[in-house]
């Protein structure tokens, strides 16, 4: 069962403590990764793939797994539809957006093909994206210029950026008359770099062209609110930053946005209006929505403002030490705000593949290098169960991969 001392703890901690001053009370995280099944075997630092649930929700998510399989059809006929509205409920209220306007999918990738596969678009209008963004969108909208004739314009971005000024110019310059969609990824997949999605949705606005922010990597760990962004589309995962059971996303669509949205699964019952015609997904996990709330009541009481506080905290913990090391670079950027959990690093002289392998096979830490990409490296990502010895043993790897020579 979920432990409500625990989760009445972390209210009352993050009701009166700083987000800065807990994420650097190594007890209080200590005391929540005790909340975490994992494999003593190995370091796991590659949470950025998915962020394990904690075992309070994965509890409520087997119990519910074990009750729709002792009631079958039954629990499929009457509780299935009520189970969806109540998580699509309570994820718009922690999103900051109508209800309306959310759609639980799968991840992040279904929830960007809906928009990527369902907007308008006819041969040579034009979709501005980045040389960082997630294969699984290049790919989405690769086949659509194949098959179409519409055109990719790509942004390309620095590692470490002088100011937001530089990025925004960036996009700008690729706006044409043509201009049909901004893609926007809000932190990097690759680097962990954090773009100002905000300003570049305020640019799009001015132009009057809409924006699609892949925040598969922000969603509850950069503290913002959908409706403060000014997009029009946005897809997550929730299986990664929020914990939420494996095989769940969010796909915002606003309100007027709504109708011009091809489903990619036929629908004709519901109206143009409405969302859920664009979620006509056929039978799925109804256990997956009750882990979602219970992940949901889980992020709500520690916050995202202390989530991202000690995140960034972690990924300093170890990006400080290795940026005063020779033949290291770390490639994400240092200023306050521009980064969060992700960081990657490169040793010169040795390719990543080979540092990620000996990390794990000398040193017991699982990393990982994030192919393909315009920039090599070691993607490292700590996660909420990671600990400052962790942190230790990854800088003790780091120091003795330099010294292989």
């Amino acid at each position: 069962m979920p432990n409500p001392s625990l989760l009445d703890e972390i209210a009352l901690r993050t009701r009166t403590s700083s987000p800065e001053a807990l994420a650097v009370d190594e007890e209080f995280w200590g005391r929540l990764a005790g909340e975490y099944e994992r494999d003593a075997s190995f370091v796991q630092l590659n949470y950025g793939y998915y962020h394990p649930s904690l075992r309070p929700v994965l509890e409520v998510e087997i119990a519910a797994v074990r009750e729709i399989n002792r009631r079958g059809a039954h629990f499929k006929g009457k509780d299935s539809t009520p189970l969806l509205e109540v998580a699509r409920t309570d994820l718009a209220q922690l999103a900051g957006v109508d209800p309306e306007e959310i759609v639980i999918t799968r991840n992040a990738s279904e929830a960007m093909n809906i928009v990527i596969q369902g907007v308008a678009l006819a041969r040579g209008d034009e979709v501005i994206c980045s040389d960082q963004d997630y294969i699984g969108m290049n790919l989405a909208w690769e086949q659509r210029a194949q098959n179409e004739g519409i055109r990719i314009r790509r942004v390309s971005l620095p590692l470490d950026p002088t100011d937001d000024a530089e990025i925004v110019q960036l996009f700008a310059a690729e706006i044409t008359e043509r201009t049909r969609l901004i893609q926007v990824t809000h932190l990097i997949h690759l680097t962990g770099q954090v773009l100002p999605v905000r300003k570049l949705c305020t640019l799009a606005r001015e132009r009057g062209i809409p924006v699609l922010v892949d925040a598969a990597h922000s969603f509850a760990q950069i503290d913002f609110s959908i409706r403060d962004l000014s997009c029009d589309y946005l897809g997550a995962s929730l299986h990664k930053w929020l914990g939420a059971p494996l095989g769940t996303g969010v796909l915002f669509v606003r309100k007027d946005r709504i109708p011009s949205v091809r489903p990619l699964f036929g629908d004709t019952h519901f109206p143009a209006t409405d969302i859920r015609r664009l979620e006509r997904f056929g039978n799925r996990p109804d256990s997956a929505h009750a882990g979602l709330r219970e992940a949901i009541r889980w992020h709500v009481a520690l916050g995202t403002p202390v989530k991202q506080a000690r995140l960034a905290h972690l990924h300093r913990s170890w990006a400080e030490p290795v940026r005063a090391l020779p033949r290291f670079q770390v490639l994400t950027p240092r200023e306050p705000g521009r980064y969060g959990a992700l960081g990657l690093v490169k040793l010169e002289g040795m390719p990543a593949e080979t540092l990620v392998d000996y990390l794990l096979n000398e040193h017991r830490i699982y990393t990982s290098v994030p192919r393909p990409s315009p920039v090599s490296g070691v993607r490292i990502t700590p996660g909420l169960p990671t600990s400052q010895e962790h942190i230790k043993r990854l800088l003790v790897g780091l120091e003795a991969a330099a010294a292989l020579g």
